[in-house]
């Protein structure tokens, strides 16, 4: 397991500052990293991490596939500067950059229309909940700034024709998730449900998109999995075997 300290979280081969970031390293970010995409590890893909906070997730798709580039992009400044700056202290800052924009902007630019093999975002999905006094942590929170119709249509626009969108998302809002790929013709293609332990109802999960394209009537069948992330035995934290192998390359041995 990776060890927290001083607002640091230490992985087998970067290390990741998150003490400017309004959203602090958490699970979802780390689940997201190690399982977005089945592509080869040496294909060489033109990857974009969405709203990427302390770039953890973008850190950890540069470790995955080895001949990628990765480009973060977040609306905070001082998640920005973190992003650079873990980014420069790791092996593969030639290969990453972090942009600050709004994902709606960004998407836009000429540059970066279909210009993308992988998208894949943590994204702020509280809708309606209460709110922090801290303007950069409801940017990272809520949904007001990009909203899930927001991150599909940026998503059309800068994906190539076979190119995925993956995301992490809470099971409370599946149906607007659902819906709204639906309108904008993306199908699933993975889904891994998330629970905390066996005795838990699931929280979280992850999903991998795909567009639809014309002519193609055959959509292929859900792959399906599941992830229970700690025995629930014991005091303190005791993580499945499920768990310790997705993050076997990244963690630090106990």
């Amino acid at each position: 397991m990776g060890r927290s300290q001083n607002r640091k979280m230490e992985f087998q081969r970067f290390t990741v500052k998150d003490e400017k970031c309004a959203m602090k390293i958490g699970t979802d970010g780390v689940l997201l990293g190690a399982w977005a995409s089945t592509q080869s590890p040496d294909k060489a893909l033109d990857i974009v991490d969405v709203g990427s906070g302390s770039g953890v997730v973008a850190l950890m798709l540069a470790q995955r596939f080895t001949e990628s580039k990765v480009t973060a992009v977040e609306l905070e400044p001082l998640a920005v500067e973190q992003s650079q700056e873990n980014f420069e202290r790791s092996p593969f800052t030639k290969r990453m950059k972090c942009v600050e924009a709004s994902f709606q902007d960004w998407a836009t630019e000429g540059d970066n229309q279909s210009s993308f093999d992988l998208v894949v975002s943590n994204p702020p999905f509280f809708n309606g909940k209460p709110k922090s006094p801290f303007h950069a942590r409801n940017l990272a929170r809520h949904d007001d700034y990009l909203n899930i119709s927001d991150l599909f249509e940026g998503a059309e626009k800068v994906l190539r024709a076979e190119g995925v969108f993956c995301l992490v998302w809470p099971v409370e809002r599946e149906a607007d998730l659902m819906a709204t790929a639906k309108m904008r013709k993306f199908h699933v293609i993975r889904k891994c449900i998330i629970r905390p332990t066996p005795q838990h109802n699931p929280v979280r999960f992850l999903v991998e998109f795909k567009k639809e394209t014309s002519g193609n009537q055959n959509v292929p069948s859900i792959i399906l999995t599941n992830i229970v992330l700690e025995t629930g035995e014991g005091e303190g934290r005791h993580f499945t075997s499920q768990h310790n192998e997705l993050m076997k390359a990244f963690f630090l041995q106990t």
